[in-house]
């Protein structure tokens, strides 16, 4: 029995049939259209690694014509020498997508990746190729990786020109110039640097080296605090800020500490070891965190600050009595800077005279020099205070000599007599008083220079204020240097 069809049903299904072969075709000419007008170059190859379908701009990323490779088998191809990889013979190896680098006829680099499309028995069928020509990116590549040579190169210059000349930092003998070499490793990292070394040593300068040779000589100042000028009630609002009406005399909009001062920059606490107890803990917490909180405030202030302590005291000593946190000191002595006393490197004595004798000779409008017989008598000197007091020696024989030439007989008497005695040097045989009498007063002025008050000194010294001013008039007989009180900087 012949089974009936509604003939309105026939006509449904061909419309039916026929616009989704409308839809077939739409999405088809799509697909060519992506494909034919696709910056990177696609290929499709079957099952014999046969290359059945290129798209146009296969010829420009490959440098060939797809009459020359198209219906082709890739093994051939790569015998000839066209090619020198395939992505879609590693595909048919490994099963898997796989990327390689081929390089044409034409010495242009192109990246191709290989996509397997399998069979129903999980065979691979096709191998669908996306090929992108990267030579202008390999380019980039070489040109960004050459300039980035250039600029450390040119980053190296910078940093020498930054070096302070002769005039401005004297280091001729091997010591200071390890220094000035180590000064100079350590400025572009921030690493926290301890700067140790007896008074007059030139601390304060080594600190301003590191600055100015780092990047954040650029982007932020160089500040200066020496915590032990500073009042100890005074000194926590200096350095770390405070809010209005934080306490009774305050700015009513408040004050930004040195720590937000130095923000991108150095922050050089001189003297570290003077600080208080109290602000060890704060210091440390500062170090930690890179955070600050103003006295009276609640919120929490970022601050990026590359910190150098310097200090003429022995901080592990001072650790041991309990005068000094041990976890600041750790963290404090990162980087230890060790600068030499001058005794210690009397190269550089001959040019630091020359240096200040130029710089004061400059300042004064004049035109003195010392005589190689004063230079000498000077060399053999010990230099308790170092280089600061070779620098107020220079500046003070260059205003009162009344000659264009320094001998040693216009140098004042201890430098004089000190090289008339040579022999005696550290071994002459003193009263005992007069050996106490002398200790008495190098204490008296090692701890004035230390000092910003003579009230302070004093304090320091246990004496009263009337036995210190009786003792600083002894200095000024003893040095016969009238015009110089080793009060003054107090």
């Amino acid at each position: 029995m012949t089974s009936y069809q509604n003939p309105a049903e026939n006509v449904e299904e061909l419309e039916h049939l026929r616009n989704r072969l409308i839809e077939l075709e739409e999405l088809n000419r799509d697909y060519l259209l992506m494909i034919e007008n696709s910056y990177d170059a696609m290929t499709i190859a079957d099952c014999d690694g046969k290359i059945i379908l290129v798209n146009p701009a296969f010829e420009k990323v490959m440098g060939l014509k797809s009459s020359e490779t198209h219906g082709r088998k890739i093994m051939e191809m790569l015998k000839e020498g066209t090619t020198d990889a395939s992505a879609a013979l590693k595909v048919f190896e490994t099963g898997k997508e796989e990327t390689v680098i081929i390089n044409t006829n034409t010495g242009r680099q192109v990246l191709s990746t290989g996509v397997p499309v399998y069979d129903r028995n999980g065979k691979v069928h096709r191998v669908c190729c996306n090929l992108r020509d990267v030579t202008e990116l390999n380019h980039l590549r070489q040109k960004y990786q050459h300039t980035q040579t250039l600029a450390s190169k040119y980053f190296c210059e910078l940093l020498e020109f930054k070096k302070p000349k002769s005039f401005e930092f004297v280091a001729h003998s091997k010591q200071m110039k390890q220094v000035l070499d180590t000064a100079f490793r350590i400025a572009n990292v921030d690493s926290i640097v301890l700067v140790l070394g007896e008074t007059g040593v030139g601390k304060d300068l080594v600190a301003r080296v590191i600055h100015k040779a780092s990047l954040r000589n650029d982007f932020g100042p160089f500040i200066k605090i020496n915590c032990g000028a500073i009042p100890a009630d005074l000194l926590e609002s200096e350095l770390f800020g405070y809010q209005g009406g934080a306490f009774t005399g305050a700015n009513k909009e408040g004050k930004a500490g040195y720590f937000e001062i130095a923000d991108k920059g150095t922050i050089f606490l001189d003297e570290i070891g003077e600080l208080p107890k109290k602000l060890q803990v704060k210091l440390l917490g500062v170090i930690q965190d890179q955070k600050i909180t103003r006295i009276g405030g609640v919120k929490e202030k970022e601050v990026d600050v590359r910190i150098i302590a310097a200090t003429n005291r022995d901080l592990e000593e001072m650790v041991r009595h309990g005068d000094f946190r041990e976890d600041l000191f750790y963290r404090l002595n990162v980087v230890p800077l060790i600068i030499p006393p001058l005794r210690e490197r009397k190269e550089d004595i001959p040019f630091l005279i020359v240096h200040y004798t130029e710089l004061f000779n400059r300042k004064y409008n004049l035109e003195v020099k010392f005589s190689k017989e004063t230079i000498k008598v000077l060399d053999k000197y010990n230099w308790p205070g170092n280089v600061r007091e070779l620098a107020n020696l220079v500046e003070r024989v260059v205003v009162i000599s009344q000659e264009s030439l320094i001998k040693p007989e216009h140098l004042p008497k201890k430098y004089y007599m000190w090289d008339q005695n040579p022999e005696n040097h550290g071994s002459e045989f003193k009263l005992l008083g007069d050996a106490v009498e002398d200790f008495e007063l190098s204490l008296v002025k090692n701890t004035l220079e230390r000092c910003n008050s003579r009230e302070e000194a004093a304090g320091k010294l246990g004496i009263s204020l009337s036995g210190l001013t009786r003792r600083i008039r002894k200095l000024k007989q003893v040095n016969n240097e009238a015009k110089f009180d080793p009060g003054d900087k107090a």
